[in-house]
């Protein structure tokens, strides 16, 4: 008996100093995987701690209270227009996309983790919003570019996003290749309303720091704004970036606009040619024709709308005054054609234009220029040979009669001979003042045709300079 209490007696000291030594190792064991845990580097301790161990899920809107909308900070800087395509109303632009929001999720005490402050992580891991650019028209477009996000110890998430936008624009080319075009990118979100995610513009304007420079198009300026709209009741908040751009016109001046305008003045050189010229339609339908053809050429490379340019409303102008000008030019040539019926010009004719007109036009008084009629001179003629027929006729018997019947004949033939000639010289004399007249008509028609291409060039110009300063102004009122 005393034996078998000795012996229980020391199975249970046994298993007690079993227990203890157990006891000891485990303590020993976690003491050591504490060290180990200590011994790991901050960030990975920081980086599991956030996204491991704290069950986070990207998926999740990370706000404490589910009724308090997260709010997103948008921020933009445009780096280069890369084309405006204004037969098909597209922009593509290359910009720098700036969001901040809040994540309450991903907050850390930076004394626990060596002084970290910010992390870098993969954009994939962390809850983001639903951006969109609305109007968007590239098919191919799969999402930001950057993959990657840096988040401060204060929950401060910031991801810089660049991308290649193509966003319709609609574009009033009325004023081409002198006009001005907004074009607008709007973010939002698709299917988070104003009551979940929320967006602001970080200032008034966006950033043209690294714009650059265009060959075709400048960007004074780049003007963000947020609008706050309701569908169904239900607002959807977005920020607006509206791109102004000013086209670069040196380019279309000196290839289009100036060869339009020199084409143009170029046909008044058809009233400087005589009105009996034969060239005188011929080269002004060359010139027509030339700038006809020329328009063609513009029509190309100009944008498709529905409004008129204000260099193809120049050249529909030329053409017309070209075409009245060939209208005018036949009338000139009828006017002072040679077969016309002998008729004098008449007296208020021939005051107003060969007199008044003529002064006026720095051409002298062309009324007084009429070729003088040689009457006088065949007058004077026949009475030398009717002296000298007297004479014969005193010195002579009078029984020559015969001589003398030749005499009344020649005389007879000499008086037709002189009448012929008087209306030779009344009808070259005539015609000489319609040639005259029609002169002074084209040089009228020479001035008009300068004052209407002059005109119509300075209107074209005025109405294209008083749009673009209601443009300016009306783009000052609303920033």
């Amino acid at each position: 008996m005393p034996s078998r209490v000795t012996t229980t007696m020391g199975t249970l000291k046994t298993n007690y100093l079993l227990s203890f030594l157990l006891l000891v190792a485990s303590q020993q064991v976690a003491r050591a995987e504490n060290a180990t845990s200590d011994e790991r580097p901050d960030m990975l301790r920081l980086y599991q701690d956030l996204f491991v161990k704290s069950g986070y899920n990207s998926n999740v809107r990370p706000v404490r209270d589910f009724r308090r909308p997260t709010n997103v900070t948008l921020d933009l800087a445009l780096a280069h227009i890369i084309e405006m395509d204004e037969r098909n109303q597209v922009l593509t632009a290359d910009v720098w996309l700036r969001m901040k929001w809040t994540d309450e999720f991903l907050t850390w005490n930076v004394s626990e983790y060596g002084g970290i402050e910010t992390m870098v992580t993969p954009a994939e891991s962390i809850w983001r919003p639903d951006l969109f650019l609305y109007h968007n028209v590239n098919y191919e477009f799969d999402g930001w570019l950057d993959r990657v996000v840096m988040i401060s110890s204060d929950g401060v998430v910031d991801w810089k996003a660049p991308a290649v936008t193509m966003s319709a624009c609609l574009v009033n080319v009325s004023d081409f290749p002198f006009d001005r075009q907004e074009c607008s990118l709007q973010f939002g979100s698709w299917n988070q309303d104003g009551r979940y995610v929320d967006y602001y513009s970080k200032k008034e304007v966006g950033d043209l720091a690294n714009l650059i420079r265009n060959s075709e198009w400048e960007v004074p300026k780049l003007v963000a704004k947020r609008s706050n709209l309701l569908y169904n009741g239900v607002p959807y908040p977005d920020v607006t970036f509206t791109i102004h751009m000013a086209r670069r016109p040196t380019f279309y001046v000196t290839n289009m606009l100036v060869p339009c305008a020199l084409l143009a003045f170029l046909m008044g050189a058809t009233f400087y040619l005589p009105p009996d010229c034969g060239e005188k339609i011929s080269f002004g339908v060359a010139v027509l024709l030339s700038l006809a053809v020329f328009q063609l050429l513009v029509a190309e490379a100009v944008p498709r709308s529905e409004n008129i340019p204000a260099i193809v409303r120049f050249i529909i102008a030329s053409l017309a005054l070209m075409t009245l000008s060939l209208l005018a030019s036949s009338f000139v040539i009828n006017l002072g054609d040679s077969v016309r019926d002998s008729k004098p010009v008449p007296a208020w004719a021939r005051k107003v234009f060969l007199k008044y007109a003529s002064k006026a036009l720095l051409m002298g008084d062309q009324s007084k220029h009429s070729v003088p009629t040689q009457h006088m001179e065949h007058g004077s003629n026949s009475e030398v040979i009717e002296n000298s027929m007297r004479s014969a006729a005193e010195h002579r018997s009078r029984a020559i009669k015969k001589q003398r019947e030749s005499l009344l004949q020649i005389k007879g033939a000499v008086e037709e001979i002189s009448r012929y000639i008087k209306r030779i010289d009344a009808v070259k004399n005539i015609h000489n003042d319609w040639k005259t007249l029609a002169i002074v008509v084209d040089r009228i028609f020479l001035v008009l045709y300068i004052i209407a291409c002059a005109i119509t060039l300075l209107l074209t110009l005025l109405s294209i300079g008083m749009w673009g300063q209601l443009h300016r102004e009306t783009m000052s009122g609303q920033t």
